[in-house]
């Protein structure tokens, strides 16, 4: 009876240690989740100032292209010429739009390290949830094991 014992607390043991373990590897692993979402979520914050950083730098620039561009027309006579003036704004209107598709680059490539942060996080939570639910399983398989061993050493 004794040895019937040892072998149900054995076995109670080992299943419960083997959930244990799993428990713990899925905390590992949901806090592994959690920092690469941290990681995400910085990520999109630096492109997105790095893109504000930029799309000021490119509007510098088209600034001083059109005004570069209108001096010379200046120069040359051309100034007041309607032709020009509307060939001009055209150009304006051209930079203008490839600052904002740069624009929308730099908040896409955002917007999906922050999509990357999510998934992460929900898996960092599922993983959790997993964590808890090993470690229920792990005593319920401990005692069923236990019970088995037991009630198969008294037949």
């Amino acid at each position: 009876m004794s040895a019937l014992l040892a072998a149900a607390g054995i076995n109670f043991a080992s299943n419960f240690l083997q959930g244990l373990q799993e428990s713990r590897q899925a905390v590992r692993s949901a806090n592994a989740y959690a920092a690469n979402a941290n990681i995400y979520r910085q990520n999109a914050a630096r492109i997105r100032l790095l893109g504000a950083y930029n799309e000021d730098r490119l509007r510098r620039q088209n600034r001083a292209y059109v005004a570069n561009s209108r001096a010379a027309a200046n120069e040359a006579g051309m100034g007041e010429s309607e032709t020009f003036a509307t060939a001009l704004a055209q150009t304006a209107a051209g930079l203008e739009q490839n600052v904002l598709d740069a624009r929308y680059q730099t908040e896409s490539e955002a917007m999906n390290y922050l999509y990357q942060a999510d998934v992460a996080e929900a898996n960092a939570r599922q993983l959790k949830k997993n964590s808890r639910n090993r470690f229920q399983n792990a005593l319920l398989s401990g005692v069923y094991g236990a019970l088995n061993v037991y009630g198969s050493g008294l037949k």
